[in-house]
Parts: C-alpha cells; sequence; structure tokens
C-alpha cells in the first residue's frame, strides 16, 4: 500500500510507501479509520500535519490526520504514530439544528438533513464549504418521524444500518462528496452475481470467530411522547408475551405537535418511527469475523467490495449470508493482510 498526502487545500505535497506497518479500516455503516507508525524524520514531521488528508490511489476513501505522536528513544529508532477518522467523519462536526419534520423516501431525508445543517445552512457559518451531495439512487424506502439535536453523523449512521444501505463521502473535483450505496449479493440466496464463499473447505478462511449476542435485546416499545401523567400520548410496538416478551421504555417527549400544527395521525407515526429506531438499536445481533487469505481465490476490491453480501461456512458447519462491514487492510513487514467483519442481517 502507498498513500498520498494532501495539504488541506487538497493540494499532493507527497507521498508515503515506507513505513512500519499502516492499518487502513473501512466500514459501511460509519466512519473509518487509519494509523501509521513510521520513523521520525524532519521529511515525516512536515508532511504528515493535522487535518491533512491521506488517499490511496486503489481506494476512494480519504483519511484525516487528527492525531501525532512522537516517540523518541536515544537507544532504539524514535518513530511517529499518525491517525485519524475517514473523511465520513465531517458529518460529525454538525448537530441537527432544528426540529426536523421528515416523511417520505429515507433517502431524500437524509439528504435533506445534510442539505440543510451543512450545505445549505440557515446559519452560514455552519455550512461545509466543499460538502456537495452525490447521485440521488432512488431507494424506495418510506419514514415518517421527528428529529431534534442529534448528531448528523451518528443519525446518518443508525439510519443507514436500519435500511441496509452504506454511504461514504469522497474528494471529487476539490468537494466532498457524499453517496449513499448498497453493496452487492454474492451469496447462495441470488443467482444474478458469482457467488463469493468463505469455508475452511476451499482453503481461504484462515481463522473465524462467531458471536451472537441477546444481551440488549427488546422486542416490544411502550413509546411515550408529549404531555403529562395520564394524558401522555404513548404507543406500543410489539406483541409478544410471557418469556419471550421483552420490554423497553422510550422517552418520545422531545417528538412535538407543535401544539396541534402536526396532525394525530402523523404524529402517532412519528412516535410509532421513533420505537423502531429505539427497538432496532436492541436487535440480537449475529457477527462473524474472520482472516481469509487475500493471495488465492476472491480478492477484495476485485471479486468482493465493502457492504456486499457474501456466503461463509466455517468448519462446524455453521452458515450464513452476512453484510461485510467492515474491512481492515493492513501492511507491514509481513505483508499484506485483509480482514474482513461480517454482520447478519
Amino acid at each position: 500500500m502507498e498513500a498520498y498526502v494532501y495539504n488541506t487545500n487538497l493540494e499532493t505535497i507527497g507521498i508515503i510507501d515506507a513505513f512500519a506497518s499502516l492499518i487502513w479500516t473501512t466500514r459501511y455503516f460509519q466512519e473509518g479509520d487509519f494509523e501509521l507508525y513510521l520513523p521520525v524524520s524532519d521529511e515525516n514531521i512536515k508532511l504528515l500535519q493535522e487535518n491533512y488528508y491521506l488517499m490511496r490511489p486503489d481506494d476512494d476513501s480519504v483519511m484525516i490526520i487528527k492525531k501525532i505522536k512522537i516517540t523518541t528513544d536515544l537507544e532504539n529508532s524514535s518513530y511517529m504514530t499518525v491517525s485519524g477518522p475517514s473523511l465520513e467523519s465531517v458529518l460529525e462536526r454538525r448537530i441537527i439544528w432544528r426540529q426536523t419534520n421528515l416523511s417520505g423516501r429515507v433517502e431524500e431525508c437524509i439528504r435533506r438533513l445534510i442539505t440543510e445543517n451543512a450545505i445549505e445552512p440557515d446559519v452560514l457559518s455552519r455550512k461545509i464549504q466543499r460538502l456537495k451531495l452525490g447521485t440521488l439512487l432512488g431507494f424506495t424506502e418510506t419514514m415518517e418521524t421527528q428529529v431534534t439535536g442529534h448528531n448528523l453523523l451518528t443519525y446518518v449512521s443508525e439510519t443507514c444500518k436500519t435500511y441496509g444501505w452504506g454511504f461514504k463521502v469522497t474528494i471529487q473535483n476539490d468537494s466532498f462528496v457524499f453517496q449513499l450505496y448498497k453493496g452487492m449479493d454474492r451469496s447462495y440466496n441470488q443467482n444474478t452475481n458469482p457467488y463469493v464463499v468463505f469455508s475452511p473447505e476451499f482453503d481461504n478462511f484462515l481463522r473465524s470467530e462467531y458471536t451472537l449476542d441477546s444481551t440488549n435485546y427488546s422486542n416490544v416499545a411502550l413509546v411515550a411522547g408529549e404531555g403529562e401523567g395520564a394524558e401522555r400520548r404513548t404507543q406500543i410496538l410489539g406483541e409478544a408475551a410471557d418469556l419471550s416478551r421483552y420490554e423497553l421504555f422510550v422517552d418520545a417527549r422531545d417528538v412535538s405537535s407543535n401544539s396541534g400544527e402536526i396532525s394525530d395521525e402523523e404524529y402517532e407515526q412519528n412516535l410509532i418511527q421513533r420505537g423502531e429506531e429505539k427497538l432496532a438499536e436492541t436487535a440480537i445481533t449475529e457477527a462473524y469475523t474472520g482472516e481469509v487469505e487475500t493471495r488465492i481465490s476472491y480478492k477484495y476490491k476485485e471479486d468482493y467490495f465493502l457492504g456486499d453480501t457474501i456466503q461463509i461456512k466455517n468448519e462446524y458447519g455453521m452458515e450464513a449470508a452476512p453484510i461485510i462491514i467492515e474491512i481492515i487492510e493492513s501492511e507491514d513487514e509481513n505483508g499484506y493482510t485483509a480482514i474482513p467483519t461480517w454482520e447478519v442481517k
């Protein structure tokens, strides 16, 4: 791997190709990050500055330098560690400033939130000058909800996870371009795309770890909106009973009808949407992590990509078609590895 360094004007000022290690992590539902470990030198100190950007010729993700640590040692070599988040993190610098009622296609609602809070905000100082929206893809899923004060990145990330979408911010023509996207299905559940299967029987699955977690699981929500005491407006989601019933209280007092401006039907739908979002956060999760053989069989960025659905099977016959939600690429003295994390939806 090699990385080009860009200054805050997005001018190329150097290249990093001699290092002890580089870890480059990209994620489907949220921002990624990187860590670069290399010798200290006057050239590297000058080149790797706070808020400069790192980009790779074989990857469209962009990293921002946010932390620089220099360790000097008179007896051994002196090293510096440079790290930071990916460019998607610029959304974290904004909150959803005003009470916003979202109704309609989810894709358009996300784009509206980014536009109103970072691209064309009422308060001009909130504008992120380089930020633009990418292509509208026409996803048909809909939502009805109300949001106020949420961190913009967190809300976009949680919404994308709910609907199974990825998002990224790339640099195109000196602009930061926000784009939603969906990975491709390469599992046995379809017959349109070539299969991608990781399994010990194919000698391409070196190590695996399976985790099922129902610790925080809930399947019934009591959502309480505006009002006081017995007059408080509520909605109930879920119908499970007996020991199969796991209850959750959702305080949605911040969801407002604006003194009748929002109809009763719309308000109830807002409460239901909030309840669905909170229940989604408590869902049972199944996660597979694994280290795959990168020199044979399937190759990352050629045969499969971040966000794709693939087929996996471990030595105990446990089989699933999970989404690749994270890829950790690393290169050091031992060579290159790509370690994916999968999550069953």
